[in-house]
């Protein structure tokens, strides 16, 4: 992965691993907060950020399709069911929950944002692991399938970023100035759905 990339990565993972979402039983989303986070950024930068949390891909499509917005091809699907029940052979009704006909990566990272996630704009296929969560090893098969090279696929957690508890900026520092921009826009985008300046990320529907 590249340095730059690894460092935006790494600073949504350290901020929220030391200061994580809390859901409405109290608790700790640390995997919904950098998705939160990521996907904040994507809006600001009007869907053109290089960085795609949790966007869905139809892997009965070869290569594996994204789930893309009609009217905007670098913004995911808000609404997984409505596209299932559009285009999925008998709707709803014929989809089979659980089996792995659509898989959602944490984060993908792409070579030209004005493009989607497609295989050939696949620069990393990200999955984000927060102590105890382990690798699942057919969720690893089809993140390879995904992004077409097994090498392209990172597994990345806060022992990965250097993270501390109580500082979430301990990670490598040597980035370069874009991605410290990018870093300086997911604090922003954060900020704006504390403040309400954004609406929050759609529900997303639970793996396939």
């Amino acid at each position: 992965m590249d340095p730059q990339d690894r460092q935006v990565i790494c600073s949504a993972i350290c901020k929220c691993n030391a200061t994580p979402s809390i859901g409405v039983k109290g608790q700790t989303l640390k995997q919904q907060c950098v998705s939160g986070r990521l996907k904040a950024m994507d809006t600001l930068t009007d869907h053109q950020s290089p960085y795609k949390a949790e966007v869905n891909y139809d892997m009965s499509q070869d290569p594996p399709a994204p789930i893309m917005d009609g009217g905007i091809a670098t913004k995911s699907h808000d609404y997984l069911p409505g596209w299932i029940q559009k285009y999925w052979p008998g709707g709803l009704g014929g989809y089979t929950p659980g089996v792995g006909n659509i898989r959602r990566p944490d984060v993908v990272v792409v070579k030209d944002p004005s493009l989607p996630p497609t295989q050939d704009n696949l620069k990393n296929v990200v999955e984000i692991k927060f102590p105890p969560d382990t690798v699942d090893l057919k969720q690893q098969a089809a993140y390879e399938e995904i992004a077409g090279e097994p090498n392209k696929v990172v597994t990345m957690g806060p022992s990965d970023c250097g993270c501390s508890d109580g500082d979430e900026q301990s990670q490598s520092s040597t980035s370069s100035s874009a991605a410290t921009q990018l870093g300086k826009l997911i604090s922003q985008g954060l900020n704006s759905y504390s403040h309400g300046g954004l609406p929050p990320p759609p529900i997303p529907l639970p793996l396939p």
